[in-house]
């Protein structure tokens, strides 16, 4: 009759390896001592390991079992005394060995075990925000495939709000990135109390699962079929272990393991000893070796607390093993599955594009022509001249600046843009771009000469002149713009090979928009150096051209006939909005070119951006651009191709609202610019505070051209 104390590893078993023929008493092993002899009453059992006492009357699970094994005892010790190499009848064999195995604790304790191993994990990962934000994507270029799928199911959840899908999904993918960390930050803040009640109870939990597995009839276990298409024998062994495992299989791996540690699939071999010298043994394939000399240390290694044999096995060592397969093997599984979920929050979104490696080049002489374009004399050219030699002569050492053609320094600034040989008659004249918040001063210009494109820097006097001036500040900032264009110079030497890509349907219509910031970022990087308080201007622009961008849209939605009328603004907010970039990119090249965390003036930009809503956006696209070169020095694609997500982003902070649709893209022009604020107590649509301009008619580099120009 059932009890308190019920055997999951049934006594019925444990007698074929009792220890002395006159008494039921067997070899106990468990990790860290020696053998004991001990009665098998007291070996694989627990207090009410199945059910709790029941009511006067009440069937339990203990006493289903009981009742069941009164056969299962007798077929059991058939098995032991039959004959070596005698055939067992498939359906036989197989009931009694995934009983056996469904009914242990070892099965129990390795459900525990690893979810043990798994809680720990989660915990972790709930309460360390840098780590759920890298299982999220939020600090990659592109979020994880669970984060988009969770958008994508909110998006078409705002449809019948009037909010077009595609649209919803780009600003919440756009916003999780931007405000990743203090969302992960919250979530921790929100988790983290909810743990302990979240895994409360959990091993009352597993107890309950096992004993409903072990309560389901067997016809209904997918083992039990499985097996039954072995081919299965009684073979003879020699000082056969049994192990709290029972019954252990061989799969792909070749080694032995608890059978349910092997898949269905992969199982090619089972073994079950039923005493010290025969094992029952299940064959997938009848011409499968079995080799038992190995059995006992694999055995041993398969326990998770005890194993026990007709004599003791300490001089053999087998106890230490105990338990190492198990852990070994969970703690496997558990960090492989951790590292599948942190490597494909990587994936999603990116481009099969190839990594465009930098142009290598030879460091050689070369030479180029310095020009007066409508002022000066021979001696003031060539003191120019000297000075640009010094500059370029430092500069080609580390920089590739051989595709220079000249440098003409005009009064007139526009009259030389104009009337510059660029070589080739099919080529239009050049003028400034400049936006009309500023002045342009300096412009790299294509040119061919004897068929090959070079670089030709037209710079305004005014900037030659402050290189001898008697202003410290005036000559490290005139210097500072020199070399900062003859780094794009270079730039565009290194990254020349740069193939081409297609673009999606809003990159079509938007990357040109952002094409000039990674060559600005990278050339700012590279003359940071010269004049660490150059960020100030920087600043100073980004919030200028903001303002501008603003005024400028502002009156151009104004003169809109309807709202089908987009085209001017458009067309106004896409040069606006490439000339916010491109400063922007300025400035961050600016600040990751100098020492890691270096004061400079006009460090303060993400302070002076906050009231436009674009703080945590200033540290997203400095982000993105760095992960636009490699440490090797090549070009990402897979994320330059995706720069035109912040052209969007800017648009969104002043009103515009485009999406992808068929292949077009459709737009709107609101009066309502978006602050991203997705925080509590924090309103989601504000409008953006007017600005005092800027210091007006800013001396500016002109824009440049190209994906990577």
């Amino acid at each position: 009759m059932a009890g308190k104390r019920q055997h999951y590893v049934p006594r019925l078993l444990q007698r074929g390896f009792l220890a002395e023929l006159d008494g039921e008493r067997t070899w106990l092993h468990r990790a860290g001592g020696p053998a004991r002899l001990v009665g098998i009453k007291d070996v694989g059992t627990e207090d009410w390991f199945y059910s709790r006492k029941g009511a006067p009357g009440e069937l339990t699970l203990d006493d289903a079992i009981t009742a069941f094994e009164q056969d299962l005892g007798k077929d059991v010790a058939i098995l032991r005394t039959t004959a070596p190499d005698t055939s067992i009848e498939p359906d036989l064999a197989a009931r009694i060995t995934v009983h056996l195995v469904m009914r242990t604790a070892h099965l129990r304790q390795t459900i525990e075990q690893g979810i043990d191993g798994i809680t720990d994990e989660i915990e972790s990962l709930l309460t360390d925000p840098t780590r759920l934000g890298a299982m999220m994507g939020i600090g990659s270029p592109s979020l994880s495939s669970a984060a988009m799928d969770a958008i994508r199911s909110t998006a078409q959840n705002l449809v019948p709000a009037g909010l077009p899908a595609p649209l919803s999904e780009r600003l919440l993918s756009f916003f999780m990135r931007e405000r990743g960390v203090e969302l992960a930050t919250q979530a921790v803040a929100t988790l983290t109390p909810m743990l302990p009640t979240l895994f409360n109870d959990l091993a009352s939990r597993v107890r309950d699962s096992h004993n409903e597995i072990v309560a389901k009839p067997l016809d209904d276990h997918g083992w039990v079929n499985a097996l039954t298409g072995f081919q299965w024998t009684i073979e003879a062994g020699v000082d056969l272990i049994l192990p709290d495992a029972v019954a252990l299989a061989r799969g792909s791996e070749q080694a032995l393991a608890p059978l349910l540690f092997t898949t269905v699939a992969d199982a090619e071999l089972i073994l079950l000893p039923v005493t010290h010298d025969r094992v029952l043994v299940g064959r997938r394939d009848a011409s499968i070796d079995i080799d038992l000399t190995t059995y006992n240390a694999q055995a041993a290694a398969s326990c998770q607390r005890f194993f026990i044999a007709a004599r003791a096995f300490d001089a053999e060592g087998l106890s230490a093993t105990i338990g190492s397969g198990p852990a070994k093997a969970l703690a496997e599984s558990i960090t492989e599955a951790v590292h599948d979920a942190d490597a494909v929050r990587c994936d999603h979104g990116r481009v099969d594009l190839p990594r465009a490696q930098p142009r290598t080049f030879t460091l050689a002489d070369f030479s180029y022509r310095v020009t007066l374009h409508d002022f000066g004399d021979d001696v003031l050219a060539q003191e120019y001249a000297a000075i640009l030699q010094s500059v370029v002569g430092a500069l080609s050492r580390d920089i590739p600046l051989h595709d220079l053609d000249g440098v003409t320094i005009a009064a007139d600034y526009g009259d030389a843009l104009a009337k510059l040989d660029r070589g080739d008659p099919d080529l239009p004249p050049v003028a400034s771009g400049a936006v009309g918040y500023g002045i342009g001063v300096a412009k790299l210009v294509t040119v061919v000469r004897d068929g090959k494109p070079k670089s030709h820097l037209v710079l305004a006097a005014g900037i030659a002149a402050a290189w001898t001036s008697d202003e410290a500040d005036l000559r490290a900032s005139s210097l500072h713009l020199l070399i900062k264009m003859l780094a794009g110079i270079a730039h565009g030497t290194c990254y020349a090979d740069v193939p081409p890509f297609t673009p999606d349907v809003m990159g079509r219509e938007l990357h040109l928009a952002v094409a000039h910031a990674p060559n600005g970022y990278w050339s700012a990087k590279q003359a940071a150096f010269v004049d660490p308080d150059q960020g100030e201007n920087y600043a100073v622009l980004v919030i200028t051209s903001l303002d501008f961008a603003r005024n400028e849209i502002g009156a151009a939605r104004a003169r809109m006939a309807d709202d089908s009328d987009v085209g001017e603004v458009s067309l106004i907010a896409l040069e606006c909005v490439s000339a916010v970039l491109n400063h922007v990119a300025d400035w961050l090249g600016h600040r990751d070119g100098l020492a890691p965390d270096q004061p400079f003036v006009g460090d303060d930009l993400a302070a002076r951006l906050a009231p436009f809503g674009l703080d945590h956006w200033l540290e997203l696209f400095g982000r993105d651009l760095a992960a636009s070169y490699g440490e090797d020095g090549a070009v990402d694609l897979a994320v330059v191709t995706t720069l035109s997500r912040h052209v969007e982003r800017l648009f969104w902070s002043l009103g515009i609202y485009c999406w992808p649709e068929g292949g077009d893209v459709r737009g709107v022009v609101s009066d309502w610019p978006l602050a991203p604020q997705l925080l509590p107590n924090i309103d989601v649509l504000t409008d953006v505070p007017t600005f005092t301009p800027a210091t007006p008619n800013s001396q500016l580099p002109d824009d440049g051209e190209g994906l990577l120009q």
